[in-house]
């Protein structure tokens, strides 16, 4: 069985954390305090950008590159709009990388744990 923290709790202990690292975290659409998704746009200064969607206690990458039609940024706002019309209740983060490839979903942990009776 999962339990885990409540959102806004785990949400801004994340951005502190993220920001007291020297990376730019910040957050970009407040969800339920309770128990709203979680999202991560890793805004890569290599044009590309990369979501991070809690998953359990593990993360799903999703990435996003320009392309002919569309920029990366275009491509994950659409990608966001969508996921909002399944959790109108979703949080939103975004921080600033060097390289949206950098596998920062190791360095953080998710909200969830497990316990086993």
């Amino acid at each position: 069985m999962f339990h885990g923290l409540k959102t806004g709790f785990w949400v801004r202990a994340t951005l502190r954390h993220l920001n007291q690292n020297g990376l730019m975290a910040a957050l970009v659409r407040k969800g339920d305090e309770d128990a709203g998704s979680v999202f991560i746009m890793l805004n890569g200064r290599d044009g590309r950008i990369a979501i991070l969607r809690e998953q359990g206690a593990t993360w799903l990458r999703q990435t996003f590159e320009d392309s002919d039609t569309e920029s990366a940024m275009m491509q994950a706002n659409a990608y966001l709009e969508r996921q909002k019309r399944y959790d109108p209740d979703l949080w939103i983060m975004e921080v600033d990388v060097l390289d949206s490839t950098h596998p920062l979903e190791h360095d953080i942990t998710t909200r969830r744990f497990s316990h086993e009776d």
